[in-house]
């Protein structure tokens, strides 16, 4: 389903991290904990992007950008080049939209333009969203 709507550039509503694989993460005060299925949102979201990155020689396409639906919503996207299709999807209705990529020594940092920061191993090991008005940050 994730790579069927990414098609239409559209993940899902979920402020969190949803994989390919079923899984989804929720941003909280004590860090990025896994949820159960069936807390997840049914409602999807259609994606501007705003930047795009290749990572490591052509495997992962990084993509970000906002939700139309609603600007301050922040989307991450990582893809697969082989087949173009969603490893996973992050939306974080705290960043503001995320415009920037910055790649080096196997991290990932997207950044938003109220300063958030998305930072993240590839293609997923560890995730940390550091947002700038707060003072703890989640961790995966």
């Amino acid at each position: 389903m994730i790579a069927t709507k990414w098609d239409n550039q559209e993940v899902r509503s979920f402020n969190g991290l949803a994989c390919a694989n079923g899984d989804f993460y929720e941003v909280q005060e004590s860090g990025m904990v896994r949820v159960h299925a069936g807390q997840e949102s049914d409602d999807w979201l259609n994606v501007a992007i705003l930047a795009q990155e290749e990572l490591f020689g052509g495997q992962y396409m990084v993509k970000c950008g906002e939700a139309l639906e609603h600007g301050s919503i922040g989307v991450v996207v990582l893809e697969s080049l082989q087949n173009h299709a969603p490893i996973w999807t992050f939306v974080s209705e705290q960043s503001n939209p995320f415009d920037r990529i910055e790649a080096e020594g196997g991290w990932v940092r997207v950044l938003s333009t109220a300063g958030a920061v998305f930072r993240f191993s590839v293609p997923l090991q560890e995730a940390t969203l550091l947002l700038p008005s707060a003072s703890s940050h989640g961790n995966l």
